[in-house]
């Protein structure tokens, strides 16, 4: 990964750090990481204020407070490739650094005041009072925006000059956790009025409902997809650029006091989220799919879950560990350590990888795809790019608060990072001679829930388990499960319950490990619970075509992906619903455009709809006129007995246009003797207007008739 280094292309004195080639795999998202401090114009190294620097575009910036250092990390190295000195008026302050590409924005939260750093110099530039406490910034694909939260201010800044860009926006307060989408926009939660709302190039867009007034809502952005959790109606909302799909998440999801914890940005399509008592819950936004598993370790201070791949970390401040579960193999793995017990986790999505990070801690964690975890030593003097003079420290006492700069034991830096993959304890037993319960994973699925397990190593000491068996909410065994148990030395398996109603009723489970106790004893030790819908989202119709006819349109559309599945058919007239893949919709009006979508919906949740558009234009017919032997037919400029706006004389027969039929008078016709409140608008050379249906040659089959339609 180094660089071009020979004397005729690199002048740079010897203290300028390494110049990293581009990995062009991986993009720039913006992060935060909480009690960052703001970084002083002096690299300790490098002798010249105008010299530049480059660092690795596959790194992140973490906080060193034992030592008063902020520095730069290369993942792929997995070593620091720069130092910066933290301003020491700042300390004590709560700090977030803002990143995208070469936008490195410093938000003091606690005054609201925002500085840039020009990344090429690692020198603050200029500094802007931007809002007051809780200030959220946010940057990406060229685009900064800075959020009052208390306010209710939301304010596109140049990410150069951090001036404010254009007018600003009020919206209710207090906002939610914004964040931006792959495409550039902005989302901000404005849970008092159940909405987020959209801001592209700083002009605000039609806000998206995602659940009612004051309900609890979270943002999470999923391979650049918003995703919004609705706690209080225990749904999440997928926004999609073709529309959005609802999907019912389990009912405990309710439960959790202050909302469910997800991270701001989840690298693939899978939202992570943490419920009441430690639950997880894992939303595969692809095919609307949840899974809940159930935790060992219950009763502990976790923060927000993240996905990496294949695997979710959930940071457990009260072990100072991640917690690692692994997807594709439905088990947890050995824990990794990241802080001391209690200590504070920096959790960050960045670049395909997973920053670990103790803001007062020696070492931070690089997590890659596969599960490879790099140790970063932060206070490593070796900086690549030459030999540089060591660092000076001083000792200085922090107040508790952000970045702080207090060394020796107890206060990061001076202690040992404690050893890795030590198994995390499960929760205390009432029997400690009992097998430690198994790890379920429940989802649903046709009018089924599945529960798979994977069975827990065990300690020594403990009871053989005889059988595992499937358990309801209540501790009561499963009737109709299949299979009813596996064997004791079962590697795992999947019990499956089925005839169960697709709704957004969710069906708790646990799964025990059976086992003889004593004084020969059968007894029990159950899973933590786990709960799914019988069924998961449909997928979008397919196929959709539409057919316009007399105000309104013929629908047909291809069967989606899903069971129990009911279509919504949505247009200028109001909503239907139907089981079939067809329907004719009604009360369009005639010689417009109008659109009309359809989505797919059963009880675990709602399709993307899938739209089309109907022209109903008038379609026009070619017939002649009649009974016009007696007298000249007149044309009426509307379907009333007065007025004239033109004549055929008489005894004349044309071929004129029909353009549609409409009810008016009545009027009788002596020659024919036949009466009609019937009229046709017409187009002759003789004029335009309208024409009692008994003098135009129509089949008088129904009305409108001959396939006309009604003005």
């Amino acid at each position: 990964m180094s660089g071009d280094r020979s004397p005729a292309r690199d002048a740079r004195p010897r203290g300028v750090l390494r110049h990293f080639r581009r990995d062009r795999l991986t993009g720039q998202l913006a992060i935060g990481l909480a009690g960052v401090l703001c970084v002083s114009a002096l690299v300790y190294g490098v002798g010249t204020a105008g010299a530049r620097y480059r660092l690795a575009d596959v790194g992140a910036w973490l906080s060193a407070g034992a030592k008063g250092l902020v520095v730069h990390a290369n993942g792929l190295a997995g070593k620091v490739d720069g130092k910066a000195a933290v301003v020491p008026q700042m300390r004590g302050h709560h700090i977030k650094i803002v990143q995208d590409g070469t936008t490195v924005l410093l938000v003091d939260t606690d005054t609201g005041v925002v500085s840039r750093i020009d990344p090429s110099q690692l020198k603050i530039t200029t500094s802007r009072a931007a809002g007051g406490p809780a200030l959220q910034v946010l940057a990406g694909s060229g685009a900064a925006y800075a959020i009052d939260s208390v306010k209710g201010t939301v304010q596109r800044i140049d990410p150069l000059t951090l001036a404010p860009a254009g007018p600003s926006a009020a919206l209710t307060a207090p906002l939610g956790q914004a964040g931006i989408d792959g495409r550039g926009n902005l989302w901000v939660p404005v849970p008092q009025t159940g909405q987020v709302v959209p801001f592209q190039n700083g002009r605000q867009g039609t806000p998206v409902t995602a659940g009612r007034a004051g309900d609890r809502l979270s943002l999470t952005i999923a391979a650049g997809t918003p995703v919004i959790v609705d706690s209080t109606s225990a749904t999440a909302l997928v926004v999609h650029p073709d529309g959005t799909q609802r999907v019912t998440l389990p009912a405990p999801v309710a439960e959790a006091e202050n909302g469910v914890r997800v991270p701001p940005v989840a690298d693939g399509q899978t939202v992570p989220m943490l419920g009441a008592g430690g639950s997880l819950y894992l939303l595969d936004t692809g095919v609307g799919r949840v899974e809940s598993v159930a935790l060992r370790v219950p009763h502990h201070a976790f923060e927000a879950p993240n996905v990496l791949g294949p695997r979710v970390y959930l940071p457990d401040r009260t072990s100072g560990r991640l917690l690692v579960f692994n997807t594709d193999k439905g088990a947890w793995e050995a824990p990794i350590t990241a802080t001391r017990p209690g200590g504070t986790i920096e959790v960050i999505t960045r670049d395909h990888m997973l920053w670990v990070n103790d803001p007062d801690g020696a070492t931070a964690l690089a997590l890659d795809p596969g599960g490879a975890v790099k140790r970063i030593k932060k206070y490593d003097d070796h900086v690549p790019g030459g030999n540089r003079r060591p660092i000076p420290i001083k000792a200085a006492p922090g107040n508790g608060n952000g970045n702080r700069n207090a060394g020796g034991p107890g206060h990061g830096g001076g202690d040992p990072v404690p050893p890795p993959g030590r198994p995390a304890k499960p929760p205390a037993k009432q029997d400690p001679t009992a097998p430690d319960p198994p790890t379920p994973i429940a989802s649903g699925d046709n009018g089924s829930i599945k529960i798979r397990f994977t069975p827990a190593p065990q300690p020594q000491g403990v009871y053989p388990v005889s059988r595992f068996v499937l358990l309801d909410g209540n501790d009561q065994p499963v009737k109709g499960a299949t299979p009813a148990q596996f064997a004791g030395n079962a590697p795992g398996g999947t019990f499956t319950v089925g005839g169960l109603a697709c709704s957004n009723k969710t069906y708790e489970y646990k799964v025990a490990a059976e086992y003889k106790g004593k004084n020969g004893r059968t007894a029990l030790s159950p899973s933590g619970p786990v709960g799914a819908t019988a069924c998961q989202a449909p997928g979008p119709p397919t196929a959709l075509q539409a057919t316009g006819v007399n105000h309104g349109a013929q629908l047909t559309w291809g069967k989606s992906a899903g069971y129990a599945v009911t279509y919504v058919i949505s247009s200028p007239s109001g909503t239907v619903t139907t089981t079939g893949t067809s329907k004719t919709i009604t009360g369009l009006t005639n010689n417009q455009t109008s659109t009309i979508s359809v989505t797919a919906r059963n009880g675990a949740g709602d399709s993307t709809p899938v739209s089309t558009t109907v022209n109903l234009a008038y379609p026009t017919k070619q017939l002649r006129n009649t009974n016009n032997g007696q007298t000249n037919t007149i044309i009426r400029p509307g379907p009333h007995a007065t007025g004239q706006s033109g004549k055929i004389p008489q005894n004349v027969y044309i071929t004129m246009t029909v353009v549609c039929q409409t009810r008016g008078d009545s009027f009788h016709d002596p020659e024919s003797n036949t009466t009609s409140d019937v009229w046709d608008q017409v187009q002759t050379q003789y004029g335009n207007g309208y024409l009692s249906d008994t003098l135009v040659a129509t089949s008088k089959s129904g009305y409108p008739s001959d396939g006309l339609y009604e003005c």
